[in-house]
């Protein structure tokens, strides 16, 4: 079985080129220096005369100063051509002979391309001058090009080869076609095709389910520590073929961020690891199998498991309001997100054409039910945007038509940070957020909300950020079940009575043992938890026995209350407005999986500091 090499890391690969091409540019010295050391001869005064030259480019004469020039360019080049290898994919150069072989090539390039030009534009002048000789008298060496040539051969073969064996040992990874995993050294690789194929082991199987925080966590953690061993396999299954990152999720739906921007396809993150897009049926943890439903084309199948690590989140809860669940958007998936910006949009351009005031006032007015951190965010950003949008482009609708409402059953919002939510409540009605509190919503028709004592709103578009429940696979399964449905889990996260299955996040029912009260299901706290579970698993895949407890204290919530506004409550620290607003971007913006998004999502909030959002309806 023939591996692909995959996986290459643009970082790594610059870096190993850049190590090659330094070391070769002291190996191309060699021709000029072995045959004066073989013969007992000194160097010649030409030699030190290049170093003098390239010196002069840092405004020195001294050798050493043309050497460091030497080696500067000598970088700048290696990451050039580290740069054009990785993006071309010209060659594996983690084969030796492919390695070499590029490195030949880049150094008759860099002769023909860089170091005879650089010899009539710059090498022969400043030899004239420092000889004090007309240019024209200053004839290069017959033997010049030749030298030249084997000096850059020397140099390009050792960058390729040092390239090719950095590479081989920590730059890249082998992927078995078979099972779909990836290895990052060939020996480990080799062996698990000796150990799964022909000895027809399959090894201890661990299956994740979830894709969220909990579920990529355990799987990066997993792929970490069990990497060499080829005993054992890794999956994760999830509906959706990314990851998303869910508190940002109220931006994305007002505009400010673009959908994929928050998305990482959850594949980046299998290097170990199997994954299949499929929906989880049904959990036996007597039979130890998972039922699925494969998204793609609805087939079902069966993965027998070892160990199941549970990660499946939470639904949301219309509390068995059938009416609301029928008609109202929910905030909890990209498409919830998207679903609710063209919704709005949609709202607009009606009402902009609407003539009748109460019509148009109806098809204007937004109602978000939720006092916590999502509908609370929702709210803010829903608000900004509807507001701005009339503002610069709807300009048929009345300044008085656009309403966003906010149902709380609380006395206040936000009643995790205690007297902030105050201050919430606060910025919230000074940005023109309505916001009705100690009312339940009884029901929604599509065009007006009823409330629980009566009054009604109508409106052209209900938010549901009531609350969640963990889904009907959790619910089904036989085990112990806690407060909302959530699994019962000992202190080491395993489902009470089982070794074999673990579970964390929403759907996972974890108590403190310090307050007897139950975990709240946020991400900070999955992320912590996946750590706890992954160390756990690794543990008893290996046989070492001791299992690791989770124990976590809060370090605080946040929320941004739309544009420059929000509050903090970090380790008894309180923050609010523009402070607040500050370190919940910076830390969100640090919890993105990839630099690439963290890039991506800085510059969508740059652009939104200086150009109105963008009202375009997608799909």
């Amino acid at each position: 079985m023939d591996p692909h090499v995959v996986n290459f890391s643009l970082r790594r690969e610059v870096f190993f080129i850049t190590v090659g091409s330094l070391l070769g540019a002291g190996a191309m010295m060699l021709p000029t220096l072995l045959p004066n050391t073989v013969r007992g001869a000194p160097v010649g005064p030409d030699f030190y005369l290049f170093w003098t030259v390239a010196a002069r480019l840092v405004g020195s004469d001294h050798h050493a100063a043309g050497v460091m020039v030497h080696l500067g360019v000598a970088t700048i080049i290696g990451i050039v051509v580290g740069v054009i290898l990785y993006r071309t994919r010209m060659l594996g150069i983690s084969r030796l002979q492919n390695g070499v072989a590029f490195g030949l090539l880049a150094g008759v390039v860099v002769t023909v391309a860089f170091t005879l030009p650089a010899q009539y534009a710059w090498v022969q002048p400043a030899i004239a001058e420092i000889r004090g000789l007309p240019v024209q008298n200053v004839a290069l060496s017959e033997t010049f090009w030749l030298r030249s040539l084997v000096s850059h051969a020397v140099w390009g073969a050792v960058l390729g080869a040092v390239a090719s064996l950095l590479t081989r040992r920590w730059g890249t990874n082998y992927r078995c076609h078979r099972c779909d995993v990836e290895f990052s050294r060939l020996a480990v690789y080799e062996e698990h095709v000796s150990h799964v194929h022909e000895a027809g082991n399959p090894g201890r199987r661990i299956v994740i389910l979830g894709g969220g925080y909990g579920g990529v966590g355990v799987l990066c953690r997993l792929q970490d520590a069990l990497h060499d061993d080829v005993g054992v396999s890794v999956s994760i299954v999830s509906e959706s073929n990314f990851f998303l990152h869910t508190p940002m999720l109220p931006e994305m739906a007002a505009g400010t961020i673009e959908a994929r921007h928050i998305a990482t396809p959850l594949r980046n993150f299998c290097k170990r690891g199997r994954f299949y897009q499929a929906e989880v049926t049904g959990v036996d943890v007597g039979s130890r199998t998972v039922s699925v439903r494969r998204v793609p084309d609805g087939v079902p199948a069966s993965l027998g498991y070892d160990y199941l690590v549970v990660a499946l989140g939470s639904r949301t809860n219309f509390f068995g309001n059938d009416e609301v669940e029928r008609n109202a958007h929910t905030i909890k998936s990209l498409d919830d997100a998207i679903g609710i910006r063209n919704k709005a949009i949609s709202l607009l351009e009606a009402a902009d054409q609407e003539e009748d005031p109460a019509a148009q006032r109806r098809m204007a007015t937004f109602v978000i039910v939720g006092g916590g951190f999502s509908g609370v965010e929702t709210a803010g950003e829903l608000n900004d945007f509807v507001r701005e949008s009339v503002t610069r482009f709807y300009r048929n609708i009345r300044r008085d038509a656009p309403r966003v409402v906010l149902v709380s059953s609380g006395d206040g919002v936000l009643p995790e940070i205690g007297p902030l939510g105050a201050y919430a409540l606060g910025s919230l009605e000074r940005a023109g957020v309505e916001v009705v509190t100690g009312r339940r919503l009884a029901g929604y028709s599509g065009s007006v909300a009823r409330l629980d004592d009566g009054a009604e709103i109508p409106c052209g578009m209900l938010v549901w950020a009531g609350g969640s429940a963990p889904g009907q696979v959790v619910a089904g399964m036989d085990a112990e079940h806690g407060r909302g449905g959530r699994l019962v889990v000992d202190q080491s996260m395993r489902l009470a009575g089982r070794d074999d299955v673990y579970a964390l996040g929403d759907c996972a029912h974890s108590v403190d043992p310090a307050t007897g009260d139950p975990y709240p299901p946020t991400a900070q706290h999955a992320i912590r938890q996946a750590a706890v579970v992954a160390a756990n698993v690794a543990a008893a895949v290996r046989g070492s026995g001791g299992q690791r407890e989770f124990r976590y204290r809060t370090k605080g919530s946040m929320a941004k209350i739309g544009r420059r506004d929000g509050v903090a409550l970090l380790g008894g620290v309180k923050l609010r407005g523009f402070a607040a607003w500050f370190v919940w971007k910076q830390y969100y913006l640090s919890t993105l999986p990839t630099l690439e998004k963290r890039i991506r999502v800085g510059l969508d909030w740059l652009v939104d500091l200086f150009f109105p959002r963008d009202i375009t309806r997608l799909g």
